[in-house]
């Protein structure tokens, strides 16, 4: 349950975010007419990259659209513009923000599914094609976090115990918000962060391996945005965990990696046996 104190921060932060938006536009309007035609030629985003996400809060039928580019895409010119998405500043959108309205396949009910880790999936999540929303649900239900449908919210139920000490509740990976000021963005850095830190070395490149056979290159570097990396790690961390951790009791992964482990020290020590060192030849 939220506080009253943790409800008025917020509309304290949506207020904030309309008063920067209504001085920008009238900073806008305030421009010649001559410089107003350039200035919506340049702010109108390419009609090829133009794709319409909406999302909703749950609560109402208000829906706001969020413009996504696939950055792999050569014509694609220059990092889009992303713009404070308001519906995320309510403390209750994570567990009531609408999900799986879409092509995108996602329930906050049970667990991870095949269908939900599937390639075509990662793809829709680093194509923009799915919400902020979306791709952390999926995220913390791999994570092991459960949707009390009851209590209408998340509970760390199934998560890694180190992970669980760290984020009781889940965090968000991707910056819902869209707001990158260092007191409101800094929470999700840190827990993007430590999300790709838990990807072992040998699996930080699967995203290629996964989605070069379906046509996608990868993002290019004068079109990253903090969304677009972001949402490129979870969909990279996704795949490691299909790969190595999904279908798995933490009892099985446990005995998983004592045997990996075991198998490496054998190795090494295999290896060092053989060694010998080099004969000085005399002449």
């Amino acid at each position: 349950m939220f506080t009253t104190h943790s409800r008025i921060s917020a509309l304290a932060s949506v207020a904030l975010i309309v008063f920067v938006c209504a001085a920008q536009a009238t900073s806008f309007q305030l421009t010649s007419v001559s410089s107003s035609a350039t200035t919506l030629v340049h702010h109108q985003p390419p009609p090829a990259t133009r794709g319409a996400l909406r999302a909703s809060t749950g609560a109402g039928e208000t829906t706001a659209s969020i413009e996504g580019e696939d950055c792999a895409c050569p014509e694609d010119d220059g990092p889009g513009v992303l713009q404070p998405y308001l519906p995320a500043m309510d403390p209750e959108y994570s567990s009531k923000g609408a999900i799986g309205a879409g092509d995108f396949v996602i329930s906050r009910s049970g667990g991870p599914t095949a269908e939900e880790l599937s390639n075509e999936q990662m793809l829709k999540i680093v194509k923009i094609e799915c919400t902020d929303l979306e791709v952390n649900t999926l995220v913390w239900k791999c994570l092991g976090y459960r949707f009390d449908e009851g209590a209408g919210e998340w509970q760390p139920d199934e998560v890694f115990p180190k992970w669980r000490e760290r984020f009781p509740t889940p965090p968000d990976f991707i910056g819902m918000q869209r707001v990158y000021s260092r007191e409101v963005d800094q929470p999700s850095l840190h827990a993007n962060q430590a999300l790709v830190r838990s990807i072992p070395a040998e699996n930080k490149q699967n995203i290629k391996a996964a989605l070069t056979p379906l046509g996608w290159k990868g993002y290019k570097y004068k079109g990253l945005t903090p969304n677009k990396t972001r949402r490129a790690q979870c969909a990279n961390w996704l795949v490691f965990f299909r790969e190595e951790l999904f279908g798995y009791s933490l009892e099985e992964l446990r005995e998983r990696r004592r045997l990996k482990r075991e198998a490496e020290a054998a190795a090494a020590a295999a290896e060092e046996e053989g060694w010998k060192p080099p004969v000085k030849e005399v002449y």
